[in-house]
């Protein structure tokens, strides 16, 4: 008889192979934090790895356990037991693990699942591209797929689009396979969409300290619209209400349920300058604007491609063209060429030039045709595991602009232009305002493919990479080039090097000297990401697969 040892041995492994190498203490600041985020890093793919060798042998016990079974059946023969096989294999997983019925099936029907349904996506998890928690989510929204061919087709295209998705989020991974699940099987998320339409109801539950919660279940755009009342309702408040913004949402989403006025409880109701009359809240919600984008072909009916609604994800072509012919839906066309200038010769074609991006009458304000296209294009804050929906974000110039002399700051561009909500705006300003080394480095540009990716390098020098995660949306852009972008920047100095004074001690305080500070932190933040680009485009030459 073996019994599990509770004291794990993993604490007496050496992990250095797998690059989990705790700095040295006599190392500098920036090189500890370096280091000690690294080990992080490959602790988290460590996880991917683990958890994709615990379902690979609950899947080698599994097929032994049943064996038997699968004989008696093709055998012709009876269950005669009390408990099947599978009954007792997965209690005797839960028993292992010690956990409930529930999950130990999910951890049988996971490992059934990696080796039968999804073995392409299993091998990110096992390279340690997904974790856990990504490949369980791409798991559920898959499920619903029971054509093996299909099944087939949604596995490849779902390792495929993961593996170059770059550094993503759990959610992302749900709107990609959400997105591909839509594409391959169209009947089977109509059919999911029915049967949800069953699960509409608003609920209560009781929560601890006095406390009830309200769960609403509506369509995803009645959420979306119904969230952006309350939120405009609440924002009505004066800037001495004590309450936080959680409670003011609470409070405007019960006074409209109940039919009671909303009011604001700032101290002095004499110097209130509250917007609360209902003239103002009409005002408000009637600019409320919630974004689905398609393709012109999908709402005409010519195909079923998905659509994208802000701030949910992907939806079916059915969804999209029921959305469009709601009454309060106003359909708007987004031609690219609005962007481009085409090619002179049409004998001789080329790839259409993104050139008409700024308003005429002020370079740094994108065209609405831009301001839509970037925002579609990322669907959320650029900064990975940011999920703040593109329509309520800011539009950043990844290369600063100069407002001074615009020609010498960054492009208003496809190439140069990406939201970032107001927190992760704030941090890119300002982090680095005194040394410019205590920031982050952020950048974004067109593949040779079309791509558009972004990236997000941190104070110790760990960068991150992503692709927009929309680009299905606008197939098109793959025709289109920049020229901002047509050729790689120069080698620069190391910034080390080339910027080796730092700014003056007084280079914050106003006036001149805070002129001083940011024109110097942009020219640092340029050179920076020269170099890394020039570093990209060496390590794509070497192994011929962008963006590594």
């Amino acid at each position: 008889m073996v019994h599990i040892d509770r004291s794990s041995p993993w604490n007496r492994v050496d992990l250095s192979p797998a690059g989990m190498v705790p700095p040295e203490p006599d190392d500098d600041e920036r090189t500890q934090c370096h280091d000690w985020l690294l080990f992080a890093a490959n602790a988290h793919r460590g996880q991917s790895y683990l958890y994709w060798a615990q379902l690979t042998a609950i899947g080698e016990f599994l097929d032994i356990a049943l064996a038997k079974l699968d004989d008696a059946v093709r055998g012709g023969g009876e269950q005669k037991d009390l408990f099947d096989p599978y009954t007792v294999a997965t209690a005797e997983v839960a028993v292992l693990f010690a956990v409930r019925d529930s999950e130990a099936r999910s951890l049988v029907g996971r490992a059934v699942t990696m080796s039968e349904r999804l073995p392409k996506t299993a091998q990110l998890l096992r390279e340690g591209i997904v974790s856990r928690t990504m490949f369980d989510t791409v798991v559920d929204r898959t499920d619903i797929v029971d054509d093996p061919a299909l099944v087939a087709a949604v596995d490849a295209d779902l390792c495929q689009a993961i593996a170059g998705a770059g550094h993503i989020s759990d959610a992302s991974a749900r709107r990609i396979a959400d997105r591909i699940v839509t594409r391959h099987d169209g009947d089977a998320v109509r059919r999911r969409r029915e049967k949800a339409q069953k699960r509409k109801n608003v609920t209560g539950r009781d929560y601890p300290d006095g406390l009830g919660g309200l769960h609403v279940t509506a369509d995803a755009e009645e959420i979306q619209l119904a969230l952006a009342a309350v939120n405009a309702l609440a924002e009505g408040v004066c800037p001495h209400d004590p309450r936080t913004v959680g409670q003011r949402r609470s409070a405007a989403a019960i006074a409209r349920l109940r039919g009671l006025a909303f009011r604001c409880e700032c101290p002095d109701s004499s110097t209130c300058v509250s917007t609360l009359g209902e003239q103002e809240i009409s005002d408000r919600q009637a600019r409320i604007v919630i974004h689905a984008v398609c393709q012109k072909s999908t709402l005409d009916g010519a195909d079923d491609e998905p659509a994208y609604l802000d701030g949910y994800g992907p939806i079916s072509a059915d969804h999209a063209r029921d959305l469009a012919r709601r009454d309060d839906a106003t359909v708007r066309d987004l031609d690219l060429d609005d962007l481009t200038e085409q090619a002179p010769d049409p004998d001789r074609p080329r790839p259409a030039r993104i050139v008409h991006t700024s308003q005429p009458a002020d370079p740094y304000r994108p065209t609405a045709a831009l301001d839509n296209l970037v925002r579609g294009l990322f669907a959320t804050c650029t900064v990975p595991g940011c999920e703040r929906p593109a329509w309520n974000c800011e539009l950043d110039h990844i290369e600063e602009f100069d407002h001074v002399c615009p020609a010498s700051g960054g492009p208003t561009c496809l190439c140069n232009i990406g939201p970032k909500c107001k927190t992760h705006h704030l941090l890119k300003t300002f982090l680095g305002e005194r040394n410019p080394e205590e920031g982050w480095v952020d950048d974004l540009w067109v593949a040779e493919d079309g791509t558009v990716w972004t990236s997000m390098t941190l104070r110790c020098g760990i960068g991150v990479d992503t692709a927009a995660p929309n680009q299905w949306l606008v197939p098109q852009l793959a025709e289109l080039r920049c020229d901002h972008l047509a050729q790689a920047p120069p080698e620069p100095a190391d910034p080390g090097d080339a910027f080796t004074a730092r700014a003056p001690a007084d280079a914050c305080t106003s006036g001149g000297g805070r002129r001083a500070a940011t024109a110097y932190k942009h020219a640092w933040r340029r050179a920076t990401r020269a170099r890394l680009r020039n570093a990209r485009r060496r390590a794509s030459e070497a192994c011929d697969a962008p963006p590594f």
